[in-house]
């Protein structure tokens, strides 16, 4: 314990002196929570309105849950940084998480020794460091709040009618966090559903317990439904490009997923063979074929050695897995847009962790222990390494004017942002276009917008199209974007301006055009 204690809090230390950056997702988030003041409800965000760029349109955001501004958002408002706010939330939902998962390993009935080294493992790996060196948003907070959850499906699990209310408000917190907490939340409740011994033996008490958990997931998703997935896109609805593997592929990749996520192994194959200054592998997909029959194979290891023991945790998290895999396999066959990442089936994996654990521990095999061990200890290795590595990589990023690390931008760049980022009558008859969403969190006066042009397509930056004037335009790109036509798209999609009107002024690595109406 007390070395988990030291390493996080060395995490802890760390991201407070140099300061964490962020990813995009959370960018957009905190953009949108900076507009609040000028909105009619919770969680709505004021954007451009590309009808009338001098305008703005209001709406409710549906495609990132509020957890992962709102809550360092408060913090700020109390008078604290950005940044350290950012520290703040990932060290409280760290530690909360560690606290969540100890309980719930040692609820399943697991020894001291088996949680305590599963634990470790955790603290080492790089998915738990992450959030002190780039915040990762809803990522940190579902690791802080699900093994509570499932600890309360743990404890609820007889399902009677008393355990709805709370099973629904558990629900709506995960959500809160993170979007995919519903489906947490309902592969949960349904393991319970079946979670009994030989649950056909015992007909009343399983009619009893479909009943009540079929109710409960019901609520849930209709809940979900009225409030959030009926007023907006989500992941889950844009639709993205098919595998050409197609079943197959997203088969390997969830299952793989399964096993991997809780150590980091997909990324630290990603950052062997996919490292795109040295790529050894062409794509992804070797990775997961490689990574199957090993998770098949530690699948089978640990039902086997737990079976007589363990039978109920095995249900849960069997189940529970299996309900994660399923609905993602199908989702991404149905062309559901998301990252090929790991992390998806990470909470899946960290139940199965400590099974993977307990059964090596209590195996009589040398090698098999032997091996866990060499696995584990590179993944910890590799967990310790990578953060030391990203938080030099902060160190030489620019600190932003609310305390965060901007990754994708210059001193130069800021500098050229606080310049014309003037305050006063004109402020609001200003608009500042930002390559990336971070970026946006630099600007106090004028307003803003941001679009992904990095990972987007030029054919899909040639469909956009901003009408409108206002008073001063700046479109701020990065440098590589006007060798590939991508900045040419960007600077013709706000077609009431002449494409031959802009003035240029090299940034460095950024290139600003502008126009000012007369």
């Amino acid at each position: 314990m007390t070395a988990i204690a030291i390493v996080t809090s060395a995490y802890i230390v760390a991201s407070a002196a140099i300061r964490p950056a962020m990813y995009s997702d959370s960018g957009w988030g905190f953009a949108a929570w900076d507009t609040r003041s000028r909105t009619s409800a919770f969680n709505h965000a004021a954007g451009l309105d590309s009808s009338d760029i001098a305008r703005e349109a209001e709406g409710f955001m549906t495609m990132w849950s509020p957890g992962q501004h709102v809550l360092p958002g408060l913090i700020e408002e109390a008078g604290v940084s950005l940044g350290a706010a950012l520290v703040a939330v990932s060290a409280v939902f760290s530690i909360l998480g560690l606290a969540g998962w100890f309980s719930l390993y040692r609820s399943f009935g697991f020894p001291l020794r088996t949680a305590m080294v599963a634990l470790a493992i955790i603290a080492c790996s790089r998915f738990f460091n992450l959030p002190f060196s780039t915040y990762n948003g809803g990522e940190v907070l579902q690791f802080g709040v699900a093994p509570w959850f499932l600890l309360l499906v743990w404890a609820l699990r007889d399902l009677r009618w008393f355990a709805v209310p709370p099973l629904i408000a558990g629900a709506a917190v995960l959500v809160f966090m993170k979007l995919t907490g519903i489906v947490i939340a309902g592969a949960a409740v349904g393991f319970a559903m079946v979670s009994h011994d030989r649950p056909w033996r015992h007909w009343r008490d399983t009619a009893r317990k479909l009943l009540v958990g079929g109710v409960t997931v019901g609520l849930m998703g209709v809940l979900f439904y009225v409030a959030w997935y009926r007023r907006g896109a989500t992941a889950a609805t844009i639709v993205g490009v098919p595998h050409p593997h197609g079943l197959l592929f997203y088969v390997a990749l969830t299952l793989s997923s399964t096993w991997s996520a809780a150590l980091s192994l997909g990324d630290l194959a990603n950052y062997i063979f996919l490292n795109p200054a040295r790529p050894i592998l062409r794509s992804v997909e070797t990775i997961f074929y490689v990574f199957l029959p090993f998770s098949l194979a530690t699948f089978g290891f640990i039902y086997l050695s737990l079976r007589k023991d363990h039978g109920e945790y095995l249900r849960f998290a069997f189940l529970f897995a299996a309900t994660m895999v399923v609905f993602l396999t199908l989702n991404l066959s149905a062309g559901m847009s998301i990252t090929l990442d790991e992390r998806h089936l990470r909470i899946a994996s960290l139940l199965l962790l400590v099974g993977g654990v307990h059964a090596v521990l209590e195996c009589r095999s040398r090698i098999l222990q032997g091996v866990f061990a060499a696995i584990a200890a590179l993944s910890m290795v590799y967990g310790l390494s990578s953060f030391v590595q990203r938080m030099q990589h902060n160190l030489q990023d620019p600190l932003g004017a609310r305390g965060v690390r901007v990754a994708n931008a210059t001193p130069q760049l800021l500098d050229f942002i606080r310049k014309i980022d003037v305050s006063g009558p004109d402020a609001r008859r200003t608009l500042i276009f930002m390559p990336s969403p971070e970026l946006i969190l630099e600007v106090k006066n004028a307003r803003s917008w941001s679009n992904h042009a990095d990972f987007e397509s030029i054919d899909d930056l040639r469909k956009q199209i901003r009408r409108g004037r206002v008073d001063r335009l700046y479109v701020i790109v990065q440098r590589k974007l006007l060798d590939n036509g991508k900045a040419d798209a960007i600077l013709r999609s706000f077609v009431d301006y002449p494409i031959d009107g802009w003035t240029r002024i090299p940034l460095g690595d950024f290139v600003c055009f502008y126009q000012v109406s007369s």
